[in-house]
């Protein structure tokens, strides 16, 4: 494999590095809503963001899947490629905190193979600095907060001169010589048009780096999916969310939600469209900008004329006034909300004020508006809740149904595998409900290693024990799927697997391989596509081409 050399290696690691080593493991729904596998092979969006600040800023960009390429190819050699990966700087995202002992590990050998600087970031990676930089000396740098690139780039270009006095670097944590030291976090904009995605970029950055080396998970040319991040930071507080209002305030010093212009999500959204079709999801709730920004952007969305499907999340139910403006998208427009629980008062205790009322008003608009699908998801592991309980929610999705006209699914899934750090749980567990049974980084790395998914859970709620809150995800599953099979939504040959699985996870006879996806859930969550090189779009298929040809 010919390899070029890069100033900044972007590399993703799984979230336990040795998994294939490991054998099968029961990971259970661990990684039920989203597209990666269990061993978390999907990498944060800020990959694409940081290569498009960094590439126009003259930075010669590589990203590097490890996690994915390792689950397709169970002959690629990490230490192998490591040694022929040739950058100035190492960067490794330690951004959701399931990484813990893959990023770690992986910059471990990094700096063992090639003794240049390695540098962590991403959310968790800022959380827990201290203890990275005192405890792990392969690490040099921590780069902090929710939004680095030109700070990363500054300190890019300071190790690239050899240069070691960092303290006038924005948002860097960093050793020197024994000690550690903190600049800081000084840099949090609230304008982000800036450090949008450049697809052409990324895509350059990609095909640079080996098309099988930079997919965002495994399994992406079979199951597609893409993301506009529309904005960073939160005014609501779930209780165990790391980016929540509390967390972004308190921990990552946010203290006003850092926006985009519709133009420049427009301008994304046209990125991914001209060069791929495929879903696009627009990552948090429009609402929280304002209705005239919804308006705004949905004209923008409209003249477009895209056929792709466009995925809006929600945090509160709409009012039908607000849904008017998301039906002019496009024509197939997907709306996902996450009320967490089928009772009003464990969902308004988690921090999702409102009622059952307000979802079957939201669903009766939707319907009546002609939307293409409502997706709900549903969580196991709240206050409140019991392993009784939750079984209460098959009964709820029927009663939902009756005003969908077919257009309604629901999901489930535990709290897994961790109540985020800076959450208000995570600080604040006795008030919140919770017991947290892992406080610091290391002992999350651990926990990463058990064989059982409920052992992996830092948690435990004030009724339920992590046994308890398996036991409850099963009953959650079954009351879901038996009401889906009554209201004819599966057959009894698929009703029976799900089924078969449950009861062989419960007696400990169910184990998983990394390869395969959660067993317990009827569908996946994202709508299956193949999209093979020639489904492609002619403009994507010429950009791979011209760039390896002239090898920009």
């Amino acid at each position: 494999m010919l390899m070029r050399r890069f100033d900044v290696a972007l590399v993703h690691a799984p979230s336990v590095y040795d998994f294939r080593k490991r054998g099968y493991v029961h990971y259970g729904p661990i990684s039920d809503v989203i597209p990666s596998k269990p061993v978390f092979d999907m990498y944060p969006a800020g990959f694409f963001t940081l290569t498009s600040y960094l590439e126009k800023n003259g930075v010669r960009v590589g990203i590097f899947n490890l996690a994915a390429k390792m689950v397709n190819d169970e002959r690629f050699d990490v230490p192998r490629f490591i040694r022929k990966l040739d950058a100035d700087v190492y960067a490794v995202d330690l951004h959701w905190l399931v990484h813990a002992h893959g990023a770690l590990e992986v910059a471990r050998l990094i700096k063992e193979l090639k003794g240049a600087p390695v540098v962590l970031g991403g959310l968790s990676s800022t959380y827990y600095w201290w203890e990275i930089l005192s405890r792990y000396e392969f690490v040099d740098a921590v780069v902090l907060g929710d939004t680095t690139e030109p700070c990363f780039l500054q300190l890019v270009e300071k190790l690239q001169k050899g240069d070691e006095n960092l303290e006038g670097v924005c948002n860097v944590a960093y050793r020197a010589g024994s000690r550690v030291r903190f600049n800081g976090i000084s840099f949090v904009p609230e304008h982000l048009d800036e450090y949008a995605a450049d697809y052409g970029l990324v895509l350059r950055a990609m095909v640079r780096s080996g098309i099988s080396l930079s997919l965002p998970w495994s399994s992406f040319l079979e199951h597609p999916v893409t993301a506009v991040i529309t904005y960073k930071g939160c005014l609501h507080n779930c209780l165990a969310c790391g980016g929540s209002n509390f967390a972004y305030s308190t921990i990552y010093r946010r203290k006003a939600v850092g926006v985009k212009k519709p133009e420049t999500l427009v301008e994304e959204f046209k990125g991914i469209t001209e060069r791929l079709k495929a879903p696009i999801f627009f990552v948090n709730d429009l609402q929280l900008l304002g209705k005239s920004y919804i308006e705004k952007l949905m004209k923008f969305l409209a003249d477009e004329k895209s056929d792709v499907e466009i995925f809006f999340e929600f945090f509160v139910p709409p009012e039908r006034d607000v849904l008017e403006l998301y039906r002019r998208a496009g024509d197939r427009v997907y709306l996902h909300l996450s009320p967490e629980s089928h009772e009003d008062n464990v969902r308004g205790r988690y921090g999702r004020p409102y009622t059952n009322s307000q979802i079957r008003n939201f669903i009766r608009n939707a319907v009546e508006l002609s939307f293409e699908r409502i997706d709900l998801y549903f969580m196991v592991g709240l206050p409140g809740q019991t392993p009784s309980s939750v079984q209460g929610l098959g009964g709820f999705f029927k009663e939902l149904y009756e005003d969908a006209r077919g257009k309604l699914e629901a999901f489930v899934a535990p709290l897994a595998p961790f109540v985020d750090p800076g959450s208000l749980a995570f600080h604040m567990p006795s008030r919140m409900g919770y017991r947290i049974l892992a406080h610091r980084l290391s002992e999350h790395r651990e926990l990463l290693l058990a064989k059982k998914w409920f052992e992996m859970l830092n948690y435990e709620t004030e009724l339920m024990s992590r046994e308890q809150v398996a036991e409850a995800t099963y009953n959650a599953v079954l009351s879901l799927t038996e009401a889906k099979l009554q209201l004819g939504l599966l057959g009894e040959e698929e009703f029976s697997r799900i089924k078969a699985s449950v009861e062989a996870a419960r007696s400990g006879q169910h184990v998983k391989s990394f390869r395969e996806k959660e067993t317990l859930r009827e569908d996946e969550l994202y709508p299956k596509r193949k999209i093979p090189l020639q489904y492609m779009t002619l403009r994507l298929v010429g950009e791979i081409i011209r760039y390896a040809v002239t090898q920009a």
